[in-house]
């Protein structure tokens, strides 16, 4: 299959990725490519070092890389054990294996474990790319709502980006913005949306104004016409 570099870009480039490689040579020559198609690439040079970076990240970020490269044979803690200690931490983490051919005898312990791909050592630049991009692909059809070219939605995290950055809500805000996002073109009335956002609070009486207010705030977070109004009927999302 021969693949188009800017195809997969279209699905990468708003992704971060962890590499983890003992061999320096090859990590520093692959991590290039790597870092032409990902918004945030970091490098690990065993399963140890790769564990402590990957839980770094998500302390920092609140969230996981989208995707985990790792070798299987290395020092330290090699990537079986390093891909067990991911996947209790997070079952759905996109994992990735390089091995060399001498490794079979790994791999089925590999697939049992979830892992998404695996890649055979020496590394083709045409396997490298498909397997990127499978699991690219896999990701957005998953997780990742393409609202226009600047804004995205994850699923797995509940957040919405604007290019690279995150974009700020208030609970009452997300929890609008989910109900919109998940159930594009359907169209909910005020109170539909009043009962959803103040489902903890079966006390507080209804008022259209409380729900137009969430609106205009939220729309001031958004693409301009994401928010859809169908007049007397009520409000969808539009993407």
């Amino acid at each position: 299959m021969s693949l188009n570099f800017k195809a997969l870009q279209q699905l990468s480039k708003g992704l971060s990725l962890l590499y983890v490689e003992d061999d320096k040579p090859l990590r520093d020559k692959t991590a290039v490519v790597f870092t032409n198609l990902f918004k945030r690439v970091d490098v690990a040079k065993d399963g140890l070092q790769g564990l402590e970076v990957y839980e770094k990240y998500h302390k920092e970020n609140s969230f996981y890389y989208d995707i985990v490269v790792s070798d299987i044979q290395m020092p330290c803690l090699d990537g079986i054990g390093l891909t067990k200690k991911i996947l209790e931490i997070h079952p759905q983490q996109k994992i990735i294996i390089i091995s060399a051919y001498n490794d079979k005898e790994y791999l089925i312990d590999l697939i049992n474990l979830g892992v998404e791909g695996f890649l055979q050592k020496p590394l083709s630049s045409q396997n490298l790319l498909k397997t990127l991009y499978d699991t690219c692909s896999s990701l957005h059809h998953q997780n990742i709502i393409t609202i226009d070219e600047h804004y995205t939605y994850h699923n797995s995290i509940s957040a919405l980006f604007c290019d690279d950055q995150k974009v700020d809500f208030s609970e009452k805000e997300m929890s609008l913005l989910e109900l919109l996002i998940k159930n594009k073109n359907k169209i909910f009335s005020a109170i539909e949306i009043f009962n959803h956002i103040y489902i903890d609070e079966p006390q507080k009486d209804f008022s259209t104004d409380s729900v137009k207010s969430l609106i205009k705030r939220l729309r001031k977070k958004l693409p301009e016409g994401f928010i859809r109004n169908t007049q007397q009927l009520g409000y969808s999302a539009s993407y």
